[in-house]
């Protein structure tokens, strides 16, 4: 039974050295690829553009918030304790408002970034089969991942490089 079992496990080795010799392994830094390709920095620009529009606009509310308080402020020694209590209630409001309105911008940025990063990984995901297929790549995998790997079976740049021309023939 030792005998089969050792047998067994050299024909395999054997099997396992010859296929070997087929296996083309190569890597991608998907952070780069992101970061660098077409689509990763138009996004980028999106999602700068959308956050400065959000900030402006909180900016604005906040300054708003300000000069209502300090208006209140000049106004409380000329009211009566019901007027007051109801002006400070309103602004209470107003700065729940606020903070209401600083937390939803906050989720629906960080949902949109979520998007298109997402699409973006889909894409270099589908990229990368199709760039396995075409250079008999049998294994890739993402930098990350690696402890050591030389630079010469680095695909990325090759990956950006068929990224960026279907991303700019689907966004003629």
């Amino acid at each position: 039974m030792k005998r089969i079992f050792i047998a067994v496990l050299v024909v395999f080795s054997f099997v396992t050295v010859a296929n070997a010799s087929d296996l083309k392994v190569g890597f991608v830094d998907l952070q780069k690829a992101m970061a660098m390709s077409a689509a990763g920095q138009s996004a980028k620009a999106k999602m700068d553009s959308e956050v400065q529009a959000v900030q402006d606009e909180v900016q604005k509310r906040q300054a708003d918030l300000q000069a209502l308080q300090e208006s209140l402020k000049k106004q409380m020694a000329l009211l009566s304790a019901e007027a007051k209590q109801e002006k400070d209630l309103d602004f209470q409001q107003q700065v729940r408002d606020y903070k209401s309105f600083v937390q939803v911008k906050q989720d629906q940025l960080r949902l949109k970034e979520k998007s298109l990063t997402e699409q973006i990984l889909r894409d270099l995901g589908a990229q990368s089969a199709d760039l396995c297929k075409k250079d008999g790549i049998t294994l890739l995998l993402e930098k990350g991942q690696l402890v050591y790997a030389v630079d010469s079976i680095d695909y990325t740049d090759a990956l950006i490089e068929a990224y960026d021309a279907v991303y700019k023939d689907a966004h003629k």
